[in-house]
C-alpha cells in the first residue's frame, strides 16, 4: 500500500516542478510574459530577469545593495550555460526532482549514495534549506524589487507544505 502522504508530497513536487520548468522558460524567453503580469505589484518579469534570479544575486545583494567591499560574481553573464546553472528557478527545478526521486525509492533496498535509513533526513533537509532560500527570494521581492512573482510565490507555498507533509511521513 502507498503511504498517502507520500503520494501528496510527489503530487506536490510534480506541481512544483511545472512551475519551476515555466519559471525557466519565463528566464530564458526575450520579453516578459503578460500571463504573469498583474499590475504594478505582481510581475514575474522583474522578478524573473532581475539580478536576484540567479545564484550571484547573493554576490550582487551584498556588494551593490549592502555596499560591502567583496568582488562581484557574475558568472550567469559568461553564456547560456552558467545563467541556466546558476539560475534559480533551474536549481529549484533540479532540487524537487531529486527529492521527488528521493521519495520514489524509499522503500527500494538497492544501495544508492543516500542510504535508506537516511532517506527521510534528506528530504527533509533539502526541503528545509529550499524553504529558508524561498523566505530569502521572497524577502528581495518585498523590499528590493517591490514586486512580487505569483509563481515563485506559489512555488514558496509548495515547498512549504512539502516540508511539512515530509514531516507527517513515518
Amino acid at each position: 500500500m502507498v503511504d498517502k502522504r507520500r503520494f501528496w508530497l510527489n503530487v506536490f513536487l510534480i506541481i512544483g516542478m511545472l512551475i519551476s520548468a515555466f519559471l525557466v522558460y519565463e528566464h530564458f524567453s526575450a520579453t516578459a510574459s503578460k500571463f504573469c503580469t498583474l499590475g504594478e505589484g505582481f510581475d514575474c518579469g522583474i522578478v524573473n530577469k532581475s539580478p536576484y534570479a540567479n545564484l550571484d544575486g547573493i554576490s550582487y545583494l551584498l556588494t551593490i545593495d549592502f555596499n560591502l567591499p567583496l568582488p562581484l560574481i557574475d558568472i550567469s553573464g559568461i553564456n547560456w550555460f552558467f545563467d541556466l546553472i546558476t539560475a534559480n528557478a533551474f536549481l529549484g527545478f533540479l532540487t524537487l526532482l531529486f527529492i521527488f526521486m528521493l521519495n520514489l525509492k524509499h522503500n527500494e533496498s538497492k544501495f544508492t549514495f543516500v542510504l535508506k535509513k537516511d532517506n527521510l533526513k534528506w528530504i527533509r533537509g533539502v526541503l528545509v534549506f529550499g524553504v529558508v532560500y524561498g523566505f530569502y527570494l521572497f524577502l528581495i521581492q518585498h523590499f528590493i524589487l517591490k514586486t512580487y512573482c505569483i509563481f515563485c510565490i506559489a512555488l514558496d507555498l509548495i515547498m512549504v507544505v512539502s516540508l511539512i507533509l515530509s514531516y507527517r511521513i513515518k
